[in-house]
């Protein structure tokens, strides 16, 4: 999966938190939110027009978390690892080591394989 298609693909995928997401997807995915958050970040500091981009960078949340969620999926892991983020400090990290982890080959109990 490329970065356009990984982008479209979330974006989707917004509500589905059910079956599973491959390693590009997330992580193309994954990127294009951290581009879109420094961007974001350094707009809101000079512009007003920041602002909007600052709760579009929120309802960016949305497709990260589900495709976070499917990401542990393909690792045949609850979504409910995710919550490990919350962990103040280092959950976040703990997290990220935890997604780039190799997903199951073949089916798993959340589904097919994805598609690359």
């Amino acid at each position: 999966m490329n970065f356009l298609e990984s982008i479209i693909t979330c974006y989707k995928k917004v509500f589905n938190y059910r079956g599973r997401a491959s390693k590009s997807e997330y992580w193309w995915f994954q990127l294009y939110f951290t581009l879109f958050a420094i961007l974001t970040f350094y707009i809101v500091e000079t512009h007003t027009f920041g602002q909007v981009l600052f709760v579009l960078w929120v309802f960016n949340n949305l497709p990260l978390l589900s495709a976070a969620v499917r990401r542990f999926h393909d690792m045949n892991k609850s979504g409910w690892t995710v919550l490990w983020a919350l962990v103040p400090f280092i959950g976040g990290f703990i997290v990220l080591i935890m997604l780039a982890g190799d997903g199951t080959k073949g089916k798993n109990k959340f589904g097919p394989k994805p598609k690359k």
